[in-house]
């Protein structure tokens, strides 16, 4: 198959656990689709048997395929995944899929209507949180808040990690991509916005989960060094 209207790149780095349940989930719904699709998970480099365990449930699942890169973080597994699909619409998904996969059709009706990008927002009128510490909620808060101030995005979420693609805007989006790491989105909003492209905020149900790999502190300061790192280099792709 040349080219398939949906591509749906899950991430993933020690994910042998929870993997497979999502991956039956989203197969239950996009075998019920009018459209065609591909699954294709990246494994970033995982010390457990992710990557194993994902290839042996495939084997015998058309549209399903896992690919296994070097451990460079979340963001260049999720460019990988992005620039391998075929899809004239590329959507990143949570390995531990947060959010209800019915929620995709919406993503679709909107970036099949006026819009680039569409992004999975958990802060903004109509979204709705289940279970997230209050910490957690505080510090998205907070990164948010600079994200806002220092590079002037006017999103209320940026680190969902549900987001659509226009096939070809992800093409010139993440190969332009240099952060390895979770600071990824908002690199790749950053530069969709310097290129003006139409980008929607969309409210979802999210459900937080215990085993989350965000690590608040580290990561958060790995993810505000990298947004120092955008605004400096100003980059227009």
């Amino acid at each position: 198959m040349d080219s398939v209207f949906l591509s749906i790149i899950i991430p993933a780095f020690n994910e042998e656990k929870r993997i497979i349940p999502t991956l039956e989930a989203i197969l239950l719904y996009l075998r019920e689709q009018p459209y065609s699709w591909e699954v294709l998970v990246v494994d970033d480099g995982s010390q457990d048997q992710t990557f194993s365990v994902v290839n042996h449930w495939a084997k015998n699942k058309e549209g399903v395929r896992a690919e296994i890169i070097s451990h460079q973080g979340k963001g260049w597994a999720v460019r990988h995944g992005m620039l391998q699909a075929i899809g004239a619409y590329r959507f990143m998904c949570d390995a531990d899929l947060s959010m209800p996969i019915e929620h995709l059709s919406v993503f679709l009706e909107q970036i099949t209507s006026d819009y680039d990008v569409v992004i999975g927002s958990r802060e903004i009128d109509g979204a709705q949180r289940f279970d997230e510490p209050l910490s957690r909620h505080l510090n998205g808060r907070l990164f948010n808040y600079l994200v806002r101030v220092l590079l002037g995005a006017p999103f209320f979420d940026t680190q969902c990690g549900f987001k659509c693609f226009r096939g070809d805007v992800a093409e010139k989006l993440f190969k332009k991509q240099k952060i390895r790491g979770f600071g990824f989105d908002v690199e790749i909003l950053y530069m969709a916005l310097r290129l003006n492209l139409k980008i929607l905020e969309l409210p979802i149900d999210w459900h937080h989960n215990s085993d989350s790999k965000v690590r608040l502190w580290a990561d958060g300061l790995a993810m505000l060094l990298d947004m120092i790192r955008i605004k400096i280099q100003n980059r227009i792709p």
